[in-house]
Formats: structure tokens, sequence, C-alpha cells
């Protein structure tokens, strides 16, 4: 008898720390997660990371290294590539070193920075404590732009920026940058303006040329404005999709949850719900809603966006307001 009760302790405290161990591993205690490296660049302005890297917390060098290679113009804010390389568990970075070219500007551009590591952990402990098996965040991404623009983002079920910061210009032989063997400078501008050729559209070159490239675009992107979507009579959707123009979203938004009121959010650059009588999904028109944010929300005034929603999904009309006045959204498009 005594045997067995040694023999029942023995099995209860190897179950208990067991459980403790499962507990710990999605407890605030863990410092690695099973997260890629991905990248992004406008989708008119066409990018290409020549060498990046996500340094490990409390390294020197080591760390995931940031897909490169290849012109780049998915849209700010959506990944690329996905290379599934080392351990599973990776500890998150605390710094990123990143070199990369704008065919743009025909200009290589290079920066060192120092990642929030207490935020990106804090976010992937939290999504990872909703629910262990499909957490918010599996993904870093690292978005450049013209002009020096670095973004960070945690991406996954939904999308978050940690990081913006400015690359400093820097002059690299296009023979070492690209890996090519150019025979002079004109063998390589000639590549620089293929590569432009085989991504952009003759309507977004002649624009690039006549316009030139908007530096301050992806700042003016990350301002952010107190609003909430609303419903005309009759209308009220449970939840909405929302993309932001800094390349942030969210899902599952509850437009009732006036609470909501209180925390600041970017310009909207798509929205997506479902009425009683169809799905509906808005494109804003990007130049439009910014300008109308900026009228209607100065001083910190609340603005709202109202969705009257009618069939066809086209018809679908949307104002903006605050307690004064009102703006009609013309150059929207919902999707039929």
């Amino acid at each position: 008898m005594q045997m067995r009760r040694i023999g029942l302790y023995t099995f209860w405290c190897s179950l208990l720390q067991s459980l403790a161990g499962c507990a710990e591993f999605g407890s605030n205690t863990d410092t690695k997660f099973d997260w890629l490296a991905t990248e992004s660049a406008p989708q008119h302005y066409p990018m290409e990371i020549i060498q990046g890297t996500f340094i490990y917390h409390g390294e020197n060098e080591q760390g995931l290294y940031v897909p490169s290679g290849g012109t780049i113009s998915s849209g700010w804010g959506h990944g690329i590539s996905n290379h599934i390389v080392g351990e599973k568990l990776k500890p998150l970075p605390d710094r990123l070193k990143i070199i990369y070219f704008s065919y743009a500007e025909k200009q290589f551009y290079k920066g060192e920075f120092d990642l929030p590591y207490e935020k990106i952990l804090t976010l992937f402990r939290e999504g990872m404590e909703k629910d262990s098996r499909h957490p918010d965040y599996t993904k870093i991404m690292v978005g450049v732009a013209p002009g020096g623009t670095v973004v960070v983002w945690v991406a996954g079920q939904k999308q978050e920026e940690v990081f913006f910061g400015q690359a400093k210009k820097v002059d690299i032989n296009p023979n070492v940058g690209f890996a090519l063997p150019f025979k002079d400078k004109a063998e390589a501008d000639a590549y620089i303006a293929k590569q432009l050729m085989n991504t952009l559209k003759p309507a977004e070159l002649e624009s690039l040329k006549k316009d030139g490239v908007p530096l301050g675009l992806w700042a003016r992107y990350r301002n952010k404005y107190i609003w909430l979507p609303t419903f005309t009579v009759g209308h009220s959707p449970n939840e909405l999709d929302v993309s932001y123009l800094n390349g942030e979203f969210v899902t599952d938004w509850d437009p009732a949850d006036k609470k909501e009121l209180k925390n600041p959010r970017p310009v909207p650059k798509k929205a997506s719900f479902m009425t009683e009588q169809a799905l509906y999904t808005i494109t804003f028109d990007e130049f439009e809603t910014m300008a109308a944010f900026e009228k209607l929300g100065a001083n910190g005034k609340k603005v709202m966006i109202e969705f009257d929603p009618r069939m066809p999904r086209t018809d679908i009309r949307i104002r903006m307001y605050n307690d004064k006045e009102s703006i009609e959204l013309k150059k929207f498009v919902s999707k039929k």
C-alpha cells in the first residue's frame, strides 16, 4: 500500500509539472515564437531589398534574414515572401539592418534601427494568450518606400505598426548592389529603366514621369483621427474588417462599441461588412479621404463615416461628418 501511495504521488507530481510546463509555454515568460520575416513596398514605386536582417534580441549579428532580390511592389502593408528557415521557435528582434534600392529614385538606402522589443514581445504574448493555436501575430514585416521610409509591422490575424524610421542615402556600385556585371553606367541605367517598365503600367510610368515621387506620403498615411463608422436607419452590421493607409488592419471591429471612439485610428483604405442584403467591400480614394479627415478631424474633432447601403451595391452612399459639417465621398469603389 505504501509503495502504491508513493507511485501515485510521483504520478501526480509529474502530471502537475507537465501541466505547469504547458502553461508556461503560453505564459508571459515566453520569449521565443513561431514567426516569419516578410517584406513590403508601395504599389506604384517598386523597390528591391538588397540585404536585410531582423537581429534577435540580445544578439550582435545573429537573426532572421529579410527575403531579398527582385522588384517588389505589392502594396503598402502587403507582404510578399514567406521563407520558412531555421528553428520553428525563434527570439524576437530588437534591431533591423536594411539596405534597399528605390527604382523610382535610382537610389540606394541603408539603415540600422533599434526596434521596440518590449512592445513586440507584448503583442506576441497577448496574441498567444488569446489562442495559442491561432495567434494574432505570426510574421514581422518590413516595408521600404521612397525617401528612405522604413516601417515594421507585426502581422497575422491583424496587423500593427511597431516602428517608423528613416534610412540614409548611400552610394553603392550597381554591380555590387544588384550582383550583376554591368559594363558601364549606361547599362546599369538601362537595367533600372527596364525593371520599371516591367513592373509599372504605362499610365503609372507616365504619372511618375510627370508628377515625380510624393516624398512624405507614407508619413502622411500615419496621421490618426478620432472616428467611428455608422450606418443609416435599418442597417446594423455586427462587425467590420478595416485596413488602413498606414498598412495596419483589424478584423471583427464592433461599430457599436462606443469606447472605441477614444482610440485614434489612421485613415481607412478599405472596409468590408455584411448587411441583411449583401457583403459590401469598399475601397476608398486615399487622397479624397485624407483631405476629408484633415478638414473634419482637425483639432481632435470626432468624425463619423456614415454608410448608406443600397442595392445594387455600387449604389451605396458614404458621407463623413463632424458636429458642424458633412462631406459626401464620391471617388470610392464598391465591389459588385
